[in-house]
């Protein structure tokens, strides 16, 4: 059973939530990766999972000026474009999905390998928290917006089924003719925070109190867009020792970049006492499997981010701080709720993972399809 899985290119948060369910497939099924996601990403993640990588871009998510500010109309133009190529080259990925001997197409979440697979004869699911109809509803503005809309509606309605996951949009399940409610997909790291502390730790510059050592750690993670921020301000939370992947745009006497070959995010992210970030649905799910706070740059822009924001109410992790104290630097207060945050680790399931891949195999089967026939 070969199955073709489809992710969007929007940031890395669908590749990686794609990984967790690649490990939890069973090695003797087949993959194929269709998207522009590095891949790179999908063997760092999913270590010794076999799979062949065929590169292509099916829709653009959401155009951005940096990770929190969305360009509506630059979105809208963009995806329109990238409709008409889908649409002219409907034969050609139809042929290829036969030629592969695809049994199965899942997508997460372009709307067109859908469409695709129907045309194929061929069942396609749908892993989703949102879908790009959700998202682009917001920005629609004239007829030919509501016509694009329609037509990638009518995409998404082609799924067998659509796996949806706590801290969905309220629209979501709108276009699919079937849903069904599984867990949060989460990566989940090993706690390594012995080694940091060992490997890391630092003295407090002596402006900021000579002999004072640095007792907590934190994560910042500002997405593939970044934003601008008073780093030196940073040093003033001189109990706290930031760690960054990508280097700070002028040196900081608490901000440490961090080599990925040898600290790997999700053990990383798992073992701090906070994470700094926006809050992206992977970010969110990634910090409530692993116990961890989020204090979070507001994103009231992004369609997803109400609904993100109730979800970690409910979990108790989520600590907001407001765009302008987080530009200025000013994070002490933020940080200190961060440390005090009672969460509720039993508010999600998280092994959402393991249930889609059972479900994508028992329907592959049989045992998912009326009248218990295997799927073509």
């Amino acid at each position: 059973m070969t199955l073709c899985y489809y992710i969007t290119g929007h940031g890395y948060g669908h590749a990686i939530r794609t990984a967790q369910i690649l490990k939890a497939l069973p090695p003797d099924v087949p993959l194929i990766l269709r998207t522009v996601v590095p891949e790179r990403l999908f063997r760092e993640e999913a270590p010794g999972r076999d799979f062949s990588y065929r590169p292509a871009e099916f829709d653009c998510g959401c155009l951005q000026s940096d990770s929190v500010t969305v360009l509506p109309r630059a979105t809208l133009d963009r995806y329109a474009e990238i409709a008409a190529a889908n649409e002219a080259r409907l034969p050609e990925e139809v042929a290829f999905l036969k030629r592969e001997g695809v049994r199965a197409v899942v997508t997460d979440i372009p709307a067109f390998p859908l469409r695709a697979a129907r045309e194929a004869g061929l069942p396609g699911f749908a892993v989703a928290n949102f879908t790009w109809h959700d998202i682009y509803q917001e920005y629609t503005e004239t007829p030919d917006d509501g016509a694009l809309l329609a037509h990638m509606a009518e995409e998404y309605g082609a799924a067998t089924a659509a796996f949806l996951t706590p801290l969905s949009t309220p629209t979501v399940a709108d276009p699919f003719p079937r849903v069904e409610r599984v867990p949060l997909v989460a990566r989940r790291g090993r706690n390594i925070r012995a080694a940091l502390d060992a490997t890391l730790t630092i003295q407090a510059p002596p402006e900021l109190g000579a002999g004072r050592a640095v007792r907590h750690l934190a994560l910042l993670y500002l997405g593939v867009w970044g934003l601008d921020m008073d780093w030196a301000a940073l040093a003033a939370a001189a109990d706290w020792l930031f760690l960054t992947y990508d280097p700070p745009a002028l040196p900081v006497p608490n901000v440490v970049t961090l080599d990925r070959r040898r600290w790997p995010y999700a053990d990383v992210s798992a073992s701090v006492d906070a994470v700094v970030s926006k809050p992206g649905y992977g970010t969110v799910t990634e910090c409530i499997a692993n116990g961890v706070p989020l204090i979070y740059v507001p994103r009231p822009a992004f369609s997803e981010y109400d609904t993100l924001v109730a979800g970690m109410a409910r979990w108790g992790g989520g600590v907001p701080i407001r765009d302008t104290d987080f530009r200025a630097g000013s994070w002490q207060d933020a940080l200190d709720a961060a440390l005090s945050a009672a969460l509720r680790p039993d508010a999600y399931a998280t092994n959402g993972a393991e249930v889609i891949a059972a479900r994508l195999r028992a329907m592959a089967e049989g045992e998912g399809r009326p009248g218990g026939s295997p799927l073509p």
